[in-house]
């Protein structure tokens, strides 16, 4: 890497498409230089549904954040989400027969392929291998097994994948937007680089990125990826809901979620109240604001107790010392931490993205948190040349990392 470097990460939602645009520095250092947020109606569920308006959304972020930079955007890191991601953990196993057992790189790389190597239907790839600790002769928990001696070199490597259909719609939008997509990464695993630190990932932390369409999960123990999952329910559905009770139009019920909802009816005064036009009316109605909050409760509270449940699946509920980091759009709302900690009985906090310098009141929300972890990732994880297939074709363009993902 040279002296510094621009850096793109793009997140394409089921409501929003955010461009974060960063100069990355040989000491690790990040700095937002531009972003670029605008409404998309293109996906559902993670899901591209019309190509057209997500390349056009896709474009009018990257302008608004080539405009504040002041670079030229040719190339970028891409989120990927939807219910269609499925993830497992493999394992890989490698004689060290050499005279001294001493193991090699050359070892290494051949465990990290043994474990890729799975039965998956032809309608899937790989998005992500995240090797999750080695274990020589028997003895785990080891991060670098080069130069120890043993006869015996194991693995264990948490995959992610998706449908190709889906990977390549993505891909072909962003094309189609005139960019270059350099890579694809799980949106939580994005996220999880910009709300969590070194220290929170090695003690054990969980990860939950709400957003339009989906929420995205991920579990963090010992610095490694432990596991992933995708929930097909988010701020949408909760918006949904509003509009239902109230009878109103949807986007006067985003309206109303943002400026007057509240996940918790306990949390709201019982003479507070809040306008909303009706359906068919010009004319707004006064609705107490406790009523907007026993539609949207129940919805928040089904996200995370399906969230409880993966994480239950992960085996490490009620063991993540660091409780979960909540971030993404709906994150804001209030009374979300709150709920959170009663649905999964641990500490859960709001988190915006961090550890990054520049232009940082411009991003400091939770709904940056995917496009400034994209790049934070990028900046960790330079892509090889060979690696590198700058996204002529569909699987060129996805990241299938065999290093440490959180090193």
């Amino acid at each position: 890497m040279a002296k510094s470097e621009i850096l793109a990460g793009l997140d394409i939602g089921s409501s929003k498409v955010c461009t974060t645009v960063a100069e990355v520095y040989q000491n690790g250092r990040v700095d937002i230089i531009g972003v670029g947020l605008v409404p998309c109606c293109g996906l559902k569920r993670g899901v591209v549904v019309d190509m057209d308006a997500t390349a056009s959304a896709i474009r009018e972020s990257v302008d608004q954040a080539q405009r504040v930079s002041g670079a030229e955007i040719q190339t970028a890191l891409v989120s990927v989400t939807g219910e269609h991601i499925s993830s497992l953990n493999s394992p890989g196993r490698v004689a060290v027969t050499q005279e001294d057992h001493e193991v090699r790189r050359e070892h290494v790389e051949r465990v990290l392929s043994a474990s890729r190597v799975i039965v998956l239907p032809p309608e899937r790839d790989i998005i992500h291998a995240i090797p999750r600790g080695f274990t020589v002769d028997g003895q785990g928990g080891i991060k670098d097994p080069v130069g120890m001696a043993g006869r015996r070199l194991e693995v264990e490597t948490h995959i992610v994948t998706g449908a190709t259909s889906f990977l390549q719609n993505v891909t072909k939008s962003v094309a189609k937007a005139g960019i270059e997509a350099e890579g694809l990464v799980l949106g939580s695993i994005a996220s999880a680089m910009a709300v969590t630190n070194q220290e929170e990932r090695e003690l054990g932390v969980g990860v939950m990125d709400i957003g339009g369409g989906t929420t995205d999960i991920a579990v963090l123990v010992d610095g490694e990826v432990y596991y992933t999952a995708v929930v097909p329910v988010g701020g949408n559905h909760i918006t949904h809901d509003v509009a239902v009770g109230l009878q109103t139009s949807q986007e006067e019920a985003e309206k109303a979620k943002k400026t007057a909802g509240c996940a918790r009816t306990d949390m709201v005064e019982p003479d507070e109240v809040f306008e909303v036009a009706a359906l068919g009316s010009n004319e707004p109605r006064q609705i107490p604001r406790h009523i907007l909050a026993q539609l949207i409760e129940p919805r928040v509270e089904e996200i995370f107790e399906l969230a409880r449940r993966e994480i239950e699946r992960s085996g490490f509920l009620g063991m993540l010392p660091m409780g979960i980091a909540i971030t993404g759009g709906s994150a804001l709302l209030p009374g979300m931490a709150e709920t959170a900690s009663k649905v999964l009985g641990t500490t859960a906090r709001i988190e915006a993205p961090r550890g990054v310098g520049g232009m940082v009141d411009s991003i400091d929300s939770p709904i940056y948190s995917t496009s400034v972890g994209l790049v934070m990732y990028a900046a960790r994880h330079r892509l090889s040349p060979q690696e590198d297939g700058k996204a002529s074709s569909l699987f060129a363009s996805v990241v299938t990392s065999l290093r440490r993902l959180f090193g």
